[in-house]
């Protein structure tokens, strides 16, 4: 099954599972404002929601651990969507162990679609990179955007996500290589005759890779200088660029 659809649905469980993950990950917790939380937290919902609504057509009929995958997508969201509403409803203390909570069906259907991939363990490091690279770009962005809310807050929170960024290049360079084609697959022409020709995915996922692993100098850089807009305005790019290396590297993902 190696559809758009189907590899939408690993960016989209990607961005989800590395967003969620390094909103813990990162000092932000804590340290910026509750607001930011639900304004990544519902870009974060809003991805695992269609990720499982994206999962129940790709999906279909596709046997194995497909429909498990599918159950875990949609309990992944359902969890998301809990944390807002405790967000919103005031108790702190639990929706941030009910966000990390979350955590564990967003992996566990990450572990599933490798399976349906075909390729179980080296499927499965090709997500985990995949959802650092996407996850650090992302809040990146939504960070940056923050700081025009909250004029009082310190540059650590942005310096830290800019150095995950530099960790999430280098895990996408990994992303790209085990995302390729798999071997014995003749490549589908149906996706585009440029992505068919063999090996192409994988060279143009590096390309973007090395483009993103530029903005991200550049941000590490504007951040410490205290340029929050114009490293924000780099996390654009990054993002665009993100998206389309990890859909190159995942588009060959589905080995049936």
């Amino acid at each position: 099954m190696r559809t758009s659809l189907g590899t939408m649905v690993l960016l989209l469980l990607e961005t989800s599972v590395g967003g969620l993950a390094l909103l813990w990950a990162a000092p932000l917790w804590g340290v910026v404002r509750p607001g930011f939380f639900k304004l990544a937290g519902a870009v974060i919902t809003v991805c695992a929601a269609c990720a499982w609504a994206a999962g129940r057509s790709a999906l279909d009929g596709a046997g194995g651990p497909a429909a498990p995958a599918v159950d875990a997508l949609g309990v992944f969201a359902l969890m998301l969507a809990a944390w807002q509403v405790l967000l919103y409803a005031r108790q702190r203390a639990v929706a941030r162990w009910v966000g990390i909570a979350a955590l564990l069906p967003g992996l566990a259907a990450t572990v599933l679609l490798a399976q349906v991939g075909g390729r179980p363990l080296l499927g499965l490091a090709a997500l985990l990179a995949g959802a650092l690279f996407l996850g650090a770009t992302v809040d990146g962005l939504l960070l940056g955007h923050w700081y025009l809310v909250d004029r009082r807050l310190g540059n650590r929170p942005i310096v830290v996500l800019a150095g995950w960024l530099l960790a999430g290049v280098a895990a996408a360079v990994l992303s790209a290589v085990l995302g390729g084609e798999p071997k014995g697959s003749a490549p589908n022409p149906a996706l585009s005759p440029l992505l068919a020709i063999p090996g192409l995915t994988v060279w143009l996922a590096i390309g973007f890779v090395a483009v993103v692993g530029l903005l991200a100098w550049f941000i590490r850089v504007l951040v410490r200088g205290g340029s929050i807009q114009a490293a924000t305005g780099m996390f654009y790019l990054a993002v665009v660029m993100a998206v389309a290396a990890e859909f190159s590297a995942k588009v060959y993902f589905f080995a049936g």
